[in-house]
């Protein structure tokens, strides 16, 4: 019987992983082939989803898409996380300072995911949402958390996780990009220039916690006209700045690990 309730609920987190990752409302047919699932299993497993509030079928329609109980505990989960609550007010004086974009994200699996974002009065288009997963290899924030890595484990998640080419300023070769994270590793300012998305440069620099690891990192994002305008090293010198308060407020003791 125990067996039984543990393959309901993995079939019921497939069916709400499916979802989430979706860019639009699925019928049960298409749930049920994503996860090789019959379709009466996944009818069962919405009806309970929908009931909790987790899933909510599309009115006048048969797709389903997440819940406003899937957000809510998506919004206590990042209001509990005490990066985020630590780095709130550092990120807003950034932003007042800069102007630009500024995104605080933490490592997960070989990626980062967004957890806060702070807006400037500019308008700008970008990516990055909160909850939204990236790469590592061609973001400021990723190449600033590989940095901090051993070589092997980044040439490690460099071969799960692969190095696709999103723009022609990409980096792909592992070897380019080891030598860059070398030099990141010494400045602890990393640089992406239309690597990620085109006509946008992006800073980034990682966050410390009392332990001296690596948990997170910010960065600064902006049109590259206005960000080569403004000057990457005045930006990068403030970015770096606001990460070791960040990581001075989580118990990082930079003079201790200076020597």
């Amino acid at each position: 019987m125990a067996e039984k309730y543990v393959q309901t609920l993995e079939r019921s987190l497939d069916v709400l992983e499916v979802l989430a990752h979706a860019e639009e409302p699925l019928g049960v047919t298409e749930i049920g082939n994503r996860i090789s699932l019959h379709k009466s299993t996944v009818h069962r497993i919405l009806q309970t989803l929908c009931h909790r509030g987790y899933v909510e079928r599309k009115k006048d329609s048969e797709r389903y898409q997440l819940g406003i109980k899937i957000i809510e505990l998506g919004i206590r989960f990042f209001n509990d996380l005490e990066i985020r609550k630590v780095a709130a007010p550092i990120l807003s004086d950034l932003v007042k300072v800069l102007d630009e974009v500024v995104h605080l994200v933490l490592p997960d699996d070989g990626e980062i995911v967004y957890i806060d974002r702070a807006e400037s009065s500019q308008v700008v288009s970008m990516h990055s949402k909160v909850g939204r997963r990236a790469p590592m290899h061609c973001t400021a924030v990723g190449k600033a958390l590989l940095s901090t890595l051993p070589e092997e484990e980044v040439r490690h998640i460099l071969e799960v996780k692969g190095m696709t080419k999103y723009t022609p300023n990409t980096i792909t070769d592992p070897e380019v990009l080891l030598e860059g994270l070398r030099k990141i590793r010494t400045s602890k300012i990393s640089v992406e220039t239309e690597e990620n998305e085109i006509g946008i440069i992006c800073l980034g620099t990682p966050i410390f916690d009392y332990s001296g690891r690596a948990i997170g990192a910010i960065s600064v994002s902006g049109p590259a006209s206005r960000i080569t305008e403004k000057g990457i090293d005045w930006i990068g010198g403030e970015l770096k700045t606001a990460g070791e308060l960040v990581s001075a407020k989580l118990g990082f003791d930079f003079f201790k690990k200076a020597n």
